[in-house]
This record gives structure tokens, sequence and C-alpha cells, in this order.
């Protein structure tokens, strides 16, 4: 439950029910290791990559060069999404052509198809000899 409270200068603050979370006030949840720290405002229109407006950002020592930052892991999604889509359109596609091919008549022409149908003429030839 998130409870609504406006302040003083009628502003809208959001917060969370203490009960909600009282149970894991001592829960150990793990370390986390900080390389960056940033202030973002979630007020202003979020980024092209979809993260908060960046206000200022504190940088805690050196990061590993081996470990991707947020906006190459952001940017490494997308991009595994857009070429699993584009994919899936083309196998679509390939299969819609030739569902149609097959109902016109058309001879298909695919490498299945045409693999499948040279095994057929060679099993039918192996059968006519004796």
């Amino acid at each position: 439950m998130i409870i609504c409270l406006r302040t003083l200068s009628n502003e809208m603050v959001k917060k969370i029910d203490s009960s909600l979370y009282e149970d894991f006030k001592s829960h150990y949840f793990g370390d986390e290791i900080l390389h960056r720290l940033d202030l973002c405002s979630m007020l202003k229109k979020k980024q092209p990559n979809g993260y908060y407006y960046c206000e200022s950002s504190i940088v805690f020592g050196e990061k590993h060069a081996a470990e991707p930052d947020d906006a190459e892991l952001v940017s490494l999604s997308k991009r595994l999404v857009e070429n699993a889509v584009l994919k899936a359109v083309q196998q679509y596609l390939e299969e819609t052509q030739n569902k149609t091919r097959q109902t016109d008549g058309s001879p298909v022409k695919t490498e299945e198809g045409a693999s499948g149908s040279k095994n057929e003429s060679d099993n039918d030839n192996s059968k006519k000899e004796p």
C-alpha cells in the first residue's frame, strides 16, 4: 500500500506503508559494490534510453573494463530484442509466402523442399531397380 501525503507546499509525496517491510528491517540482503551513484530527476523527461534524467553522478574509484555500464547493457538488450523480432518477422513472412505458393500450385523453392524432393526421387529410383 502506498500512502500519498501533501507537504506544506502542496506537493504530493508517496510513502510506502512500513508494515509491508517491517519483517525485513534486520534482514541481510548481501553486498553490492558501487562504481557510480547517479542523482536522477523523476520529474524531468526521461532520456532516450529510458533512464531517468541524470542531474549528477559520483564515481567511486575506477570501474573494471570487463563490466559493461548501464547504457551499454540497455543498448545490447535492445539490439537482442530487435534481432529476435526481425528474425521472427522474416520467418513468418517466409512461412506465409510458402503457404501462398502451395495453395496457388506454384512449386515451393525452399532448402527443405528442394532437398526433400531430391530424396524422394532417389527413393523412387531405388524402388524401381531390382
